[in-house]
């Protein structure tokens, strides 16, 4: 997995943390986190979302990206060129 942003504190992934507590994706994400609107409606329309959520320099400023399939996050990963 080297596509995955440079960080110099915690990353982590998770796949459907949503379902962990009973709430639909639309209860539980913020539209703005996703890398498109059209990544929002998939993850709507299939119920599933992968969140990727790291610290690039210190364990107070973090980045998170949201959106229905892991290619979509590694996708903009290599857009935004943090790897």
């Amino acid at each position: 997995m080297n596509w995955l942003p440079e960080h110099k504190c915690g990353l982590h992934l998770s796949h459907n943390e949503h379902r962990e507590v009973y709430e639909t994706v639309e209860q539980y994400y913020v539209v703005d986190c996703f890398v498109s609107p059209e990544e929002w409606r998939k993850a709507v329309a299939e119920d599933s979302v992968w969140l990727l959520h790291w610290y690039p320099e210190t364990p107070i400023g973090f980045d998170r990206i949201a959106a229905s399939t892991l290619e979509a996050i590694e996708a903009e990963v290599k857009a935004r060129g943090t790897t």
